[in-house]
C-alpha cells in the first residue's frame, strides 16, 4: 500500500485519466449487469466476468474456425477448378497432336494413287514413336484398306460389321467393349473428326483409344483414317503435370471410364468412376465425394469442347464447418480447461487480492493514497481490465506490424519469382520459334539455288522467306524489349557514322518498299554526322522506323530519310504519306503494343513493340524522339536526336577479301534432333561444296568427331542424350585429333546467359537460329579458306562469337 502513493502523487495526470476511464467503466458495466444477481464477494464478480469473456470468445473462435474453413475450401475449390482447366488444355493438346499426325497422312499423294503399301510404311515411321500405337485406313464400305499391327497382305476385317456386333472382353476383371464403336463410320457420316472412348485394342491386347478424322477429296470423305495409341501417353501428361501428392487427378471417357490417373488416384485404368452431378449444359464445376479408400474428397471437374471427355481433380476434404474434428475437439477442451483453471484462479484470488484491488482502485478514482478501508465492489477489476486492453493493442499493433514485414518479404520474393519465370518462358518461347524456322529457312534456300522457272513456286518461295524474317525479327525484338526493360541489354559504344547507319537501313528496306509500291528517297547532309553509340542497335532503330512506314502507307505512297546537323545534335527524320497520326495517340504511340488503329488500313501491323524499343534503344544513345502528324490521313514523320561528337580521323578500310566459294569445301559435321533442320541444312552446305556429316544427339557427334575429325562442326544445344555444351567439352578434350575443329554453337536459345554457356563450355561461335544460309556459307568459306585464325561474324547475321 505505501508503495502506491509516490507513484500517484508523481503522476496526477494519469491518476486523473484512469480514474475517469474507471467512473465511465463502472456506469457502463452497472447498466449491463442489471438483469443480474447483485454479486455478494468478488469470487461470484469474477465467476461472471469470466463467463461473460470465455463464452463469447469460445463462440467466436468457432465461428474463426468455421470462416477460415470455408475460405480454405473456396480457395482450394479455386486452384481444383483452375488445375483441372489447365489439365483439359494438356490433354486436348495431345490429342491435337495426334490429329496433326493423321492430317499429314491425309494429306498425302498416296492416297489419291492408292498406294497403299507405301502409306503404310510412311504411317509405320509415325507409329514407332509412339509405342502400342496403331494407324488404320478404312474405305467408305467399312473395310480396312491396311493396318500397320498387321503383316501387309494379310486379311483384315471389316471394322463396321465388327463395330455392330458390339462385343466385350474382360481386361483384368473389367469389361471393356472390343472395338472404337464404329468411329470411322461416324467420320463419314458426319465429315469430322471423331473420339472414342476407352476399348480393348485387338491388335496391341491392352486397352486403348483412338480419334479418327476424314480423308477429304473434293470436300467429300474418301476414306477415314484412325490413330489407335495406348492410355499410358495421356497418363504422362497427366503425372507431370500434376506432382503434388495430395492431389487426386483423372481423366474419364464418355462411358464415365477411368482413362489415366496420376499417382495419388485411388482409381485404376478402365475403372467405372465414381458417380459425381455435372450440369450436362456446363463445362466445368465443384463438386463433393468419398473416393474409393473411404476418404471424404472436395474437387472440381471439366469437360473437353473437343472430345467430350472429362477431368477430375481432387483432394482430401477435412470438413464442411471446422477443419477436423481432432482440431475443433482440440480447441473446445482447450477453452474448456482454460474456463475451470480460471475458475478456481478467481476464488484463490478474490480471498488474497481483494482488499488490495480495491484499494488501488480507490487510489486510481481519487488520485492520492488509498485510504484505510472503503468497498468499492467490482472497480479494481476495471482497472485490471483497462490495462489489459491497453496491453492488447499494444501486442495487437505489434502484430500487424509484423504481418505487413511478412506480407511486404513474401510480395517481393513472388515479384522476383515472377520476373524469373518470364525470362525463363521468353527464352523457351524464343526457342521453340526459332527451332522450326531454321530448316523453313534453309530449305527456301535450298529453292533458290535449286532455280525454278515457275513463277508461282517462285512468289511463294520468296513470301515463304519475307515472312520467316518477319516472325524471326518479331522474336528478336520481344527478347529486345525485356532486355531493355531489365537493364540487360550492353551497348558497344563507339564513334558511327549516321549517313552510313541511314544508307544501310534504306538499302535494308529498299526492296521491301519496292514491292510495296512505294518510293523511298534519302537526304543525307554533308558532311556526314557523327555520334557515338552502337552501330548495329542505331541502324536497328532506323530500320524500325522505315519498316512502320512501310506498313501504314498505301502503295503510290512515298517515304523520305533524311540526315542533317543541328546544332550539338544530330537528327534522323523519317517521313511517310501514309495513314497519319491521332493527336490523342501522339504520346501513347510509343507505349508497349500500342498502335494507331485506321478503319481504312488493313493488314500485318505486327505486335505494337517496334516504336516502343526504338525509343528504349534511343534513350540509352542519351538521345530523344517524337513523332509529328497532322492527323489522320495526312501522313507522319519520327525525328530522333542524338547528341553530335566530332568526326574520328580517317581510317583507311582493310582490302576486302574474296569470300566466293573455292569449290573445294571441307568436312562438316552438322549435329540436331530436328531431323528437318539437320537435312535442310545438310544439303545447303553440300550443294556449296562441302561435304557433311549428320548426327542426330551428342554422343554419335562425338565419336564421329573423333572418327573422321571435321573441319567444322554446327552443333545444337538441345540434344536428346547429353546436350550440346558436354559435347563441346568432350571434343575439346579429346587428346587424339590432329587438329580441333571449329565448334559453332547453332541452337534457339539465344539470350545473353545461353551465349556465355556456350563461350565456357569451348564453342568458337554462337549462332541463333534461323541463320540466314548465305551468311553461314561465306562465314565457313573465310573460316576454311583462312586457316584457323580469329572468327569474324557477319553483325547483319545475328552471329555473336563464342570466344
Amino acid at each position: 500500500m505505501a508503495d502506491c502513493a509516490p507513484v500517484c502523487s508523481r503522476s496526477p495526470g494519469l491518476a486523473a485519466r484512469v480514474g475517469r476511464h474507471f467512473s465511465s467503466g463502472v456506469a457502463a458495466a452497472a447498466m449491463h449487469l442489471k438483469f443480474l444477481p447483485r454479486p455478494r464477494n468478488l469470487n461470484h464478480v469474477l465467476w461472471w466476468l469470466l463467463a461473460a469473456v470465455i463464452t463469447p470468445l469460445l463462440l467466436g473462435t468457432l465461428a474463426l474456425l468455421a470462416l477460415q474453413t470455408a475460405q480454405e475450401n473456396r480457395t482450394a475449390s479455386t486452384r481444383l477448378a483452375a488445375l483441372a482447366e489447365t489439365l483439359v488444355e494438356v490433354t486436348d493438346a495431345e490429342f491435337d497432336r495426334g490429329r496433326a499426325q493423321l492430317d499429314v497422312l491425309a494429306a498425302s499423294p498416296q492416297i489419291d494413287r492408292q498406294d497403299w503399301q507405301q502409306l503404310r510404311l510412311f504411317a509405320s515411321e509415325i507409329t514407332r514413336r509412339v509405342p502400342g500405337s496403331v494407324i488404320v485406313l478404312v474405305g467408305p464400305d467399312g473395310k480396312a484398306q491396311f493396318n500397320t499391327a498387321v503383316n501387309w497382305g494379310d486379311a483384315l476385317p471389316n471394322l463396321w460389321q465388327l463395330g455392330e456386333q458390339r462385343l466385350e472382353v474382360n481386361w483384368e476383371g473389367k469389361a471393356l467393349p472390343l472395338s472404337s464403336g464404329n468411329l470411322s463410320r461416324q467420320v463419314f457420316q458426319t465429315n469430322r473428326p471423331a473420339y472414342s472412348d476407352l476399348y480393348y485394342g485387338v491388335n496391341v491386347h491392352r486397352p486403348a483409344l483412338s480419334l479418327s478424322i476424314p480423308v477429304q477429296r473434293d470436300g467429300q470423305p474418301r476414306y477415314a483414317l484412325i490413330f489407335s495409341y495406348p492410355p499410358a501417353v495421356l497418363e504422362d501428361r497427366l503425372r507431370s503435370a500434376v506432382r503434388a501428392p495430395e492431389i487426386r487427378a483423372s481423366l474419364i471417357d464418355r462411358r464415365g471410364v477411368v482413362v489415366a490417373t496420376n499417382k495419388s488416384s485411388a482409381a485404376h485404368l478402365a475403372d467405372k468412376a465414381t458417380p459425381i452431378a455435372m450440369e450436362p449444359d456446363r463445362s466445368s464445376g465443384l463438386y463433393r465425394a468419398t473416393g474409393r479408400d473411404g476418404k471424404s474428397l472436395m474437387g472440381a471437374w471439366a469437360r473437353s469442347p473437343t472430345n467430350g471427355f472429362t477431368v477430375r481433380v481432387s483432394q482430401e476434404h477435412g470438413g464442411h464447418v471446422f477443419p477436423t474434428r481432432i482440431t475443433s475437439l482440440a480447441w473446445v477442451l482447450l477453452l474448456l480447461a482454460a474456463m475451470a483453471v480460471s475458475i478456481t484462479l478467481a476464488g484463490i484470488l478474490s480471498r488474497r487480492l481483494a482488499r488490495p484491488l480495491r484499494e488501488l482502485g480507490e487510489d486510481a478514482l481519487a488520485g492520492r493514497p488509498p485510504p484505510p478501508e472503503r468497498d468499492t465492489g467490482i472497480a479494481e477489476l476495471d482497472v485490471l481490465a483497462k490495462a489489459l486492453r491497453e496491453g492488447a493493442v499494444a501486442e495487437q499493433k505489434r502484430v500487424e506490424e509484423r504481418t505487413r514485414r511478412r506480407l511486404a518479404e513474401s510480395q517481393e520474393v513472388m515479384l522476383r519469382q515472377a520476373d524469373r519465370q518470364k525470362d525463363e518462358f521468353l527464352a523457351t518461347l524464343a526457342h521453340e520459334l526459332r527451332n522450326p524456322l531454321a530448316p523453313i529457312r534453309t530449305a527456301v534456300e535450298l529453292i533458290r539455288l535449286r532455280g525454278t522457272a515457275d513463277p508461282v513456286v517462285e512468289r511463294a518461295r520468296a513470301a515463304i522467306e519475307r515472312q520467316t524474317l518477319h516472325l524471326s525479327h518479331l522474336v528478336d525484338d520481344l527478347l529486345d524489349v525485356s532486355r531493355i526493360t531489365l537493364g540487360r541489354i550492353h551497348l558497344r559504344q563507339e564513334p558511327v557514322n549516321m549517313a552510313e547507319v541511314a544508307a544501310a537501313a534504306v538499302d535494308a528496306l529498299s526492296a521491301t518498299a519496292t514491292r510495296a509500291g512505294l518510293v523511298l528517297e534519302q537526304e543525307i547532309g554533308q558532311p556526314p554526322p557523327w555520334v557515338r553509340g552502337d552501330v548495329t542497335r542505331l541502324t536497328q532503330c532506323v530500320v524500325n522506323l522505315l519498316n512502320n512506314a512501310v506498313k501504314f502507307t498505301a502503295a503510290g505512297g512515298r517515304l523520305g530519310v533524311r540526315v542533317h546537323a543541328q546544332g550539338d545534335q544530330v537528327l534522323v527524320e523519317v517521313r511517310d504519306s501514309g495513314v497519319g497520326i491521332s493527336p490523342e495517340n501522339l504520346e501513347r504511340i510509343f507505349d508497349l503494343f500500342v498502335q494507331e488503329r485506321h478503319s481504312g488500313h488493313g493488314g500485318n501491323t505486327g505486335l505494337g513493340i517496334g516504336l516502343a524499343l526504338t525509343r528504349r534503344l534511343v534513350e540509352l544513345h542519351g538521345g530523344t524522339i517524337r513523332a509529328e502528324s497532322k492527323g489522320l490521313g495526312h501522313g507522319s514523320s519520327f525525328c530522333i536526336g542524338l547528341p553530335r561528337i566530332e568526326a574520328p580521323p580517317a581510317i583507311q578500310p582493310p582490302a576486302p577479301e574474296s569470300t566466293q566459294m573455292n569449290g573445294q569445301g571441307g568436312r562438316v559435321l552438322v549435329v540436331d534432333d530436328n531431323r528437318d533442320a539437320a537435312d535442310t541444312l545438310g544439303e545447303l552446305l553440300g550443294m556449296n561444296g562441302y561435304a557433311v556429316v549428320l548426327a542426330h544427339d551428342g554422343e554419335s557427334a562425338v565419336r564421329v568427331v573423333r572418327e573422321q575429325e571435321p573441319e567444322v562442326v554446327l552443333l545444337d544445344i538441345g540434344l536428346p542424350d547429353i546436350d550440346g555444351y558436354e559435347a563441346c567439352r568432350r571434343i575439346r578434350a579429346s587428346t587424339d585429333l590432329s587438329q580441333q575443329p571449329l565448334l559453332i554453337a547453332l541452337t534457339g536459345w539465344g539470350q545473353q546467359s545461353d551465349q556465355q554457356a556456350a563461350k565456357t563450355a569451348g564453342f568458337d561461335a554462337h549462332l541463333t537460329k534461323p541463320v540466314a544460309p548465305g551468311d553461314l556459307v561465306a562465314l565457313l568459306d573465310e573460316r576454311l579458306g583462312k586457316g584457323r585464325g580469329p572468327l569474324v561474324l557477319p553483325p547483319e547475321a545475328g552471329l555473336r562469337p563464342g570466344a
